[in-house]
């Protein structure tokens, strides 16, 4: 059996045999064979996820990209190369580089060359949408529709389905976000084929009800965040995390926010975890992974506040939490940065508006979806998301950003919902706030 598919069967032995061949690149004579490999190993990809979040992503970004990155030195006029490049940049946080490297192709791609061209197009408004440039990522999306339609034939094939609804979900996900309720349904309803895809169907649903009721914070009856009357809560369940976890996440909200307020953990292993942290037995949930969270939305759970600020284990506070002071909830949840829908990581919610998330759950919902994002977006599609800046995910900052910089650019909070994880990271920011 050969090198390279020793690599593709996952032998780890292959995998080393192979970086230690390419250490000099230029006498192997299947070098780029053998990067190709190992970018998917490293990546590991292999579909959804279901094993409900039980496990950490077995992916090392870092070491896929520096292969690619090889690759695409040796060929820099190869298009399709480059644009696999900034995926992984994209992948790992670069996002000035995929933009600049974008930004190019999009210059030399042929013009006979409409579905790459696309394909581009739809990468570069994805980042600018990471990166708040919202008109522009908007304007993108609608000169690919212009561009792209006009080749389609009658009905679109099962991959122009899932380009097309990927498109317009991002594009109604830009309009509801900036508040133009009505012109994010027009986007999809006025669009000429009909696309039934899960997050399509959940984003127009997201903008009808915000379209019909407006958001839980603006209602009469929401009530503003009181930090003396406010449970801070996470969830630890299976052996995913330890105790280290919870405490340094307790640490570093009681080092971010002021008052008086209470800090428990929903778990079934309350062992070696600090004194001030509140235990809520969990040992009897049915669910496991990330659908354990879904015990936060039941009455029986024995919060003692009526407003709940729930954060993932995985999640390093780098700035003052008084932001939420004062929000008037509702229900606040975190809007995805690249994909359309919501993350579940930071949520922020009155536990009589939220409890529909409990009382509409069945446990069919588990086979049919893939986490309990999706549930809450399907069970509640019309709720408010926090504000962009203070809250980001991990791959949408730059990974050698400095403490200094990262400051300036108001970010408070920041999930890991992917790889690596804060432990996994040794230096920088993180290992500073990460305590």
């Amino acid at each position: 059996m050969s090198l390279v598919d020793r690599v593709l069967g996952g032998d780890p032995e292959a995998v080393r045999e192979a970086e230690i061949s390419l250490q000099d690149a230029a006498v192997v004579e299947n070098a780029f064979d053998l990067r190709r490999v190992l970018i998917k190993h490293y990546m590991a990809w292999k579909g959804v996820r279901r094993d409900a979040g039980t496990s950490h992503l077995e992916r090392d970004s870092e070491a896929a990209l520096r292969h690619m990155r090889a690759i695409h030195e040796a060929s820099p006029e190869d298009t399709g190369l480059a644009h696999r490049l900034s995926s992984l940049l994209i992948e790992t946080g670069r996002l000035d580089e995929a933009l600049q490297l974008l930004e190019r192709l999009l210059e030399t791609v042929p013009n006979n060359s409409l579905g790459l061209k696309m394909t581009i197009m739809e990468s570069l408004a994805r980042v600018l949408t990471a990166r708040g440039q919202l008109e522009r990522a908007a304007a993108l999306f609608e000169q690919i529709f212009s561009l792209s339609l006009k080749a389609c034939g009658p009905s679109l094939s099962e991959n122009q389905e899932g380009f097309f609804g990927s498109a317009l979900a991002r594009l109604s996900r830009i309009r509801i976000n900036t508040g133009d309720y009505a012109e994010a349904v027009r986007v999809v309803e006025a669009f000429p084929h009909t696309i039934k895809l899960p997050f399509l169907n959940n984003t127009l649903d997201r903008a009808r009800a915000l379209l019909r009721d407006g958001v839980p914070s603006q209602s009469p009856d929401a009530r503003p965040v009181d930090l003396n009357q406010l449970t801070i809560a996470c969830v630890k369940h299976g052996e995913k995390y330890g105790p280290d976890y919870v405490n340094r996440l307790y640490a570093m909200v009681r080092r971010h926010l002021p008052g008086n307020w209470r800090f428990v953990c929903l778990t079934d292993d309350p062992q070696g975890i600090r004194p001030e942290v509140g235990i809520i037995d969990i040992s009897n949930i049915k669910t496991r992974g990330w659908w354990t969270k879904l015990a936060l939305f039941d009455p029986q759970t024995p919060f003692a506040d009526q407003t709940i600020f729930y954060l993932d284990l995985d999640t390093v506070i780098v700035g003052d939490l008084g932001f939420i002071e004062g929000l008037k909830v509702g229900f606040y949840v975190l809007e995805h940065s690249f994909i359309p829908g919501y993350n579940s990581s930071v949520m922020l919610f009155d536990r009589a508006f939220a409890a529909p998330v409990h009382h509409r759950f069945e446990s069919s919902d588990i086979d049919r979806l893939v986490g309990d994002q999706d549930w809450i977006e399907e069970c509640m599609p019309g709720i408010d998301t926090f504000p962009r800046a203070p809250i980001r995910l991990y791959k949408s900052i730059e990974p050698e950003i400095s403490s200094t910089d990262l400051a300036r650019t108001d970010t408070k909070i920041v999930t890991f919902p992917s790889v690596p994880k804060p432990h996994e990271i040794s230096h920088g920011w993180v290992a500073e706030h990460w305590r």
